[in-house]
């Protein structure tokens, strides 16, 4: 691999005393040793990307596509893995409850009333009271050693919950479930964002997500095996809990070896692949990483209508999705299937998630565009609601109420979308990390109301439930539209401001062009050679009038 940097000599800018032996050796831990107290204070305050490539020679770097699968493989390699088993625990231990529902937990533990449904939304509850602490603390720590912690700690917490012999007991275990579990999604955008273009961002998200239908089947599939157990000693959730629990805890341990930090930070890649890799997210305008928190970009977020738009979508496609995975099993149930039938008709609905989400991330890569996708996505969930709503449960109906049952799966691919929308169209670390928080109270407040507006009283019809269903679709659907059309007016603002500081009114967007695109674009291009200097100055994208939306 040909050389990408060339050393700074011992007149580096930051400090007289550097030499190219010092420069040599910048890698994870020691590349800011060399400074002093008043340096490193300063140099926090600044994106740490920035800071690496000063002390590196600010060298730009043109990567070959060639150079470019290979590192983008690399970084693959060392991060899905992880993320995907740890987001994957995390989604099969909130489907823990409702395989658990179908095979007597209610009765085992004597759960009366709304019980079973507030201990569905104890977890958003306990989430959403942690987003403002889980906000600051993403900015603060080091993700390579936050993340394992709070994983440990909800394998534990877990295990610990086959223990629970009543509601009480299963409320506090599954609130602290909540607690530690609170910044696993947040985390996880943000360490796409700094480790991804903005186009390579929504397949990955959709490797996380598609864990939803992989829980379905793998899922459905223990609790089938467990359930056939006969044991006057263990009940078949206590030993999911038990199991779950010890998985998580073992990831927990290894995630102390393998979770990554920051492209600057990260062991895995020499001094030139960590240039290369900061040179491929200049186009992103979205900046690396830097652990000063900025209290005016949480109040930019707080002011920006975006923000307050993610929030409501967020909040609207909690409920169905949390009512959704807190009753999808007894909802089949209703139809008249038994408890091992309907784990079995599970994978099936797990397997059309999958799919469903594969495909619609990637027209996501394909057109660069969001909102067709989630406008798609509603349109077929709400026929798909409507058909449950006004079909009979008698068995010759079996088969129409499987179908929108399963139509229903398209649903899945709608709150990973307008996530990915979301990490794609704001930047400035404080604020992304803020507008991430401020989306997922969104979630967790609609999480908590959505399993309330379930009742087991309603069986099998849930009427309740299925009309907020459709509202909520609705809801989305217009909100989606006033959200596109506000996105396209920021663009056209940006034109005007760049065409008032004699920039180029049109710049091509990098971020969402694989890289033998961007060397063909680059090679007959003629615009403003700035361009993209300023992406590592944490600027947030109302600063930045080179920010391109994505629609």
């Amino acid at each position: 691999m040909a050389a990408l940097v060339s050393r700074a000599d011992s007149g580096s800018k930051l400090s007289p005393s550097l030499t190219k032996v010092e420069l040599a050796l910048s890698s994870s831990e020691l590349w800011t040793s060399h400074l002093t107290n008043a340096q490193s204070q300063n140099l926090a305050k600044q994106d740490e990307a920035r800071t690496f490539l000063s002390l590196n020679g600010n060298v730009s770097h043109r990567i070959a596509p060639r150079e470019d699968v290979l590192l983008l493989r690399k970084i693959d390699r060392h991060l899905m893995p992880i993320m995907f088993c740890i987001y994957f625990l995390q989604l099969m231990d909130k489907q823990t409850l409702s395989f658990s529902s179908v095979f007597g937990l209610a009765k085992d533990t004597d759960l009366v009333g709304d019980d079973y449904s507030l201990l569905g939304s104890i977890v958003f509850i306990a989430q959403l009271v942690m987003q403002p602490i889980s906000a600051y603390l993403l900015v603060k720590f080091r993700l390579s050693l936050y993340v394992p912690v709070i994983v440990t700690l909800w394998g534990m917490t877990l295990a610990c919950m086959a223990a629970a012999k009543n509601f009480i007991g299963l409320l506090i275990a599954r609130f602290f479930l909540g607690v530690f579990e609170a910044s696993i999604q947040a985390s996880f955008i943000l360490t796409v964002q700094i480790w991804y273009r903005r186009q390579e961002q929504g397949i990955r998200l959709a490797v996380f997500y598609s864990g939803a239908g992989w829980v379905n089947i793998f899922g459905s599939l223990i609790m089938y095996g467990l359930g056939h157990i006969n044991s006057n000693v263990m009940r078949p959730y206590q030993l999911v809990f038990l199991l779950l629990g010890g998985i998580t805890l073992l990831v927990g341990f290894v995630s102390f070896f393998k979770f990554p930090d920051n492209a600057v930070r990260c062991k895995f890649l020499s001094n030139e692949e960590k240039v290369m890799t900061i040179e491929r997210l200049r186009a992103n305008q979205q900046g690396l990483e830097t652990k000063d928190f900025k209290l005016k970009q949480v109040k930019e977020t707080l002011l920006d209508i975006k923000s307050w738009c993610w929030m409501i979508l967020a909040f609207i496609m909690a409920i169905p999705a949390s009512g959704i995975t807190s009753f999808g099993p007894l909802i089949i149930r209703g139809f008249g299937f038994d408890r091992y039938n309907v784990m079995l008709l599970m994978i099936p609905f797990g397997t059309l998630q999958i799919i469903f989400i594969i495909t619609a991330f990637w027209f996501n890569k394909k057109y660069s565009r969001k909102s067709p996708v989630i406008l798609f996505g509603l349109l077929c969930s709400t026929v798909a609601a409507a058909i449950l709503l006004v079909t009979g449960r008698a068995p010759k109906d079996q088969p129409i109420l499987l179908l929108a049952y399963y139509m229903l799966s398209t649903f899945v691919f709608i709150p990973a979308t307008v996530i990915n929308w979301q990490s794609s169209n704001v930047a400035g670390h404080t604020k992304k990390s803020a507008t991430t928080a401020f989306m997922l109270m969104g979630t967790f407040s609609g999480s908590i109301v959505g399993p309330l507006l379930f009742s087991t009283e309603e069986q099998p019809y849930y009427r309740k439930g299925v009309i907020s269903m459709l509202a909520c679709f609705s809801g989305c659907f217009v909100t989606v539209v006033g959200l596109l059309c506000y996105l396209m007016h920021l663009n056209e603002r940006n034109k005007r401001r760049r065409i008032g500081k004699g920039k180029a009114a049109v710049i091509m967007d990098y971020s969402m062009l694989d890289t033998r695109h961007i060397e063909e674009e680059k090679a007959k291009e003629s615009s403003n050679a700035t361009i993209g200097t300023h992406a590592f100055d944490d600027l947030t994208d109302l600063e930045n009038d080179e920010f391109i939306y994505v629609l």
